[in-house]
């Protein structure tokens, strides 16, 4: 169907799902996993842990699912119950049915999962396109966010820059993915893309052909109505927005903020960073209990 994310071939399911469950096993704890029916698709959802109190939903960056939260899950989950969720419309183990179209598209499936789950309120955490995603439920469904964590969001708080887009035509296909490899190295900070979940990356980005709509800028109105306590942790050296202009907007604009620039990280702060980022996000979360 046109408009709905989908892989380039059988072959090419295969091989990158082989690769991902291979990640996702590797993550300690013995998931639940739920498979969630939404208007616009199934989405994958693992529970990890079983705390009481408010838990903690993780929405990852672009392409990276559930699997780029291995090193923050065992940590989160000693003191919350956490829901990994593969976002729909991308690489992993969700399967998008219908086209989503809009901002208000996207956060009633986060919505439908979050009714599914038997969750009325939960802390935010999202990276990158994760991080739109949950400052997008902020401002829609206010109630059911506790708190919002917003680390490196795309297109929230600085607009994308123009090397970052220019740079992303070289995941075009039929480019030597020599090009689009350095193009991420560059962005997360690993020129040699060393890492299982850049494998991941690279080969979900080639595998699959995503048809989202472009994240709707976060107007200074809109950051001004947030009604939810937000984080915004930003990385000194990215490149895919200006950090300064990011953290001045946060500060200035966001009623109930706590801003932090970190000078040494990149784009995949939560990677670089993982130790650091799970402290600051268990504190962060004490605030709204």
């Amino acid at each position: 169907m046109s408009g709905v994310g989908h892989f380039t071939s059988a072959q090419a399911q295969v091989s990158y799902l082989t690769l991902y469950d291979s990640l996702i096993a590797a993550i300690p704890g013995s998931p639940e996993v739920r498979d969630v029916p939404t208007t616009f698709g199934q989405v994958r959802v693992y529970r990890f842990g079983s705390a009481g109190g408010t838990p903690y939903v993780l929405l990852h960056g672009r392409g990276a699912t559930s699997a780029m939260w291995a090193p923050n899950i065992p940590t989160l989950a000693a003191s919350h119950t956490v829901y990994a969720v593969d976002s729909l419309g991308e690489p992993g183990r969700s399967v998008q049915t219908l086209p989503l179209r809009t901002s208000a598209d996207q956060a009633l499936w986060l919505t439908e999962v979050l009714d599914a789950l038997g969750v009325g309120r939960a802390h935010f955490a999202g990276v990158s396109g994760g991080g739109w995603l949950a400052y997008n439920q902020a401002l829609h469904t206010p109630s059911r966010v506790a708190t919002a964590a917003l680390i490196e969001p795309a297109h929230v708080l600085a607009r994308f820059s123009k090397k970052f887009l220019l740079g992303g035509f070289s995941l075009l296909p039929g480019l030597p993915e020599r090009y689009g490899n350095r193009f991420l190295g560059w962005v997360s900070g690993d020129p040699d893309m060393t890492q299982p979940i850049a494998r991941l990356l690279t080969t979900g980005l080639r595998s699959y052909r995503m048809a989202l709509p472009t994240p709707e800028y976060g107007s200074d109105a809109h950051l001004r109505s947030l009604k939810v306590p937000i984080l915004a942790v930003l990385g000194g050296r990215s490149v895919v927005h200006n950090p300064l202009e990011a953290a001045r907007r946060a500060q200035t604009l966001i009623p109930d903020n706590q801003t932090e620039l970190w000078p040494d990280a990149t784009h995949a702060l939560s990677g670089e960073f993982p130790k650091q980022l799970n402290v600051r996000l268990l504190q962060f979360a004490k605030t709204a209990q």
